[in-house]
């Protein structure tokens, strides 16, 4: 892997939560945004858009696995809405992130918030 897409990908790692774009990204690692889509496509087997996706979805049914509510995770995954994360992550996952958020929360606890 080239070096610019790797610092690149570590980058995305470390800020997901950021606004980010291919302008940004590739001014960071000194190179044009077309060298830079190009390469990432080449050597990562999909689009920096598609990866930082994929990326902020991973934290998102991390967060939602710790008990945190789906209006609370998608701005700390960077998505600047809830429309915006609720699509993404319905046609990621097929379900929605309060669905999902439901069917990983173990048996009895749903009543616990009335406690």
């Amino acid at each position: 892997a080239s070096k610019a897409v790797s610092q690149v990908v570590d980058y995305i790692n470390l800020h997901y939560h950021e606004s980010l774009s291919l302008d940004e990204l590739a001014d960071l690692v000194y190179v044009s945004k077309y060298h830079l889509s190009h390469e990432f496509n080449r050597q990562v087997g999909t689009s920096v858009y598609r990866y930082i996706q994929k990326k902020r979805l991973l934290i998102a049914r991390q967060l939602l696995g710790q008990g945190k509510r789906p209006n609370e995770v998608y701005s700390m995954c960077g998505f600047s809405d809830y429309a915006g994360f609720y699509r993404a992550f319905r046609a990621e996952y097929e379900i929605s992130p309060r669905e999902y958020a439901q069917s990983i929360r173990p048996r009895g606890e749903e009543n616990n918030e009335f406690i």
